[in-house]
C-alpha cells in the first residue's frame, strides 16, 4: 500500500512542533521508508521536526511507533524513536 491523506490527522502544534496521528494497514517496515510522506509536505505543510504516531498493521497484528521528519527539498524520510 501507500501514504493514505484520508488517516492522516494533525493534532496540533505549529511546524516543526507539529504531532500527526497516523493509521494504515501498512507495516511499520514500509511506513518508514524514504519518501513515504512526501505528499504530507503539501497536505499537511508537514516538516522537519514534526513527530507522526503511526498506528500500523491495522488488520493483522496493530503496532504504535513513533516517527520524527526529517524533510529536504519536498522529500521526508523519517527516524523511528526508540
Amino acid at each position: 500500500m501507500s501514504y493514505d491523506a484520508t488517516t492522516m490527522r494533525l493534532m496540533g502544534g505549529v511546524p516543526g512542533q507539529q504531532l500527526f496521528l497516523y493509521r494504515t494497514a501498512d507495516v511499520i517496515g514500509s511506513v518508514d521508508d524514504p519518501g513515504y510522506f512526501n505528499r504530507a509536505v503539501e497536505e499537511y505543510n508537514l516538516s522537519t521536526g514534526d513527530m507522526i504516531l503511526a498506528v500500523t498493521s491495522v488488520d493483522t497484528s496493530p503496532a504504535l511507533g513513533g516517527m520524527v521528519a526529517m524533510v529536504s527539498g519536498g522529500a521526508v524520510t523519517v527516524g523511528l524513536l526508540a
